[in-house]
């Protein structure tokens, strides 16, 4: 049995063992590990040379975005 088949192992006995109360508590903590699994991966497949929603980030700091935005976005009075 390899380590990784004897920690599952193990792991189905304890799953046995605890309460019912948490199941609730491990099945979010389970897929919480399983989307931070998935962003890491997703990260990976983002090409910042490809992706023309990257293109855009930042976009309001240059002329003649950034010279009115908080105009536009709070009031002429701030």
């Amino acid at each position: 049995m390899t380590t990784n088949a004897l920690d599952r192992e193990i792991f189905l006995v304890a799953l046995d063992k605890l309460p019912d109360e948490n199941i609730k508590e491990l099945l979010d903590f389970t897929e919480f590990l399983l989307l931070k699994e998935h962003t890491k991966k997703s990260k990976l497949l983002i090409d910042p040379n490809k992706d023309p929603i990257l293109k855009l980030i930042g976009l309001a700091n240059e002329e003649p975005f950034a010279d009115k935005i908080d105009e536009d976005l709070y009031g002429k009075d701030r």
